[in-house]
């Protein structure tokens, strides 16, 4: 929420695809550069935008989601560009694996 300007949407969506829970959560935001896409689940790592735009945060939520997620035998993604906003997509598991 914190990088979607006034006026913009924020949407979450949820849904089952086959064996898996699909949530999706999206916004109208300043979006994200193809080069910090390659590196915005690091620790501590923050967008080039949220600097310069002095956003609040350590570049820790995405890789504590990722982390997670992931101990949940799920993933995590993301779709975005730049002035376009984003998509972070998670897919979990509807059972236990194994």
């Amino acid at each position: 929420m914190k990088f979607t300007p006034d006026g913009g949407k924020v949407e979450v969506r949820i849904r089952r695809e086959g064996d898996q829970a699909v949530l999706a959560v999206a916004d109208t935001g300043a979006g994200i550069s193809a080069a910090d896409r390659e590196r915005i689940f690091e620790r501590f790592f923050r967008t080039a935008a949220a600097t310069q735009q002095a956003v609040q945060g350590t570049g820790l939520g995405l890789t504590i989601t990722k982390a997670i997620v992931e101990a949940h035998h799920g993933t995590i993604a993301v779709d975005s560009d730049e002035r376009r906003g984003s998509t972070f997509t998670v897919r979990l598991p509807l059972s236990r694996p194994g």
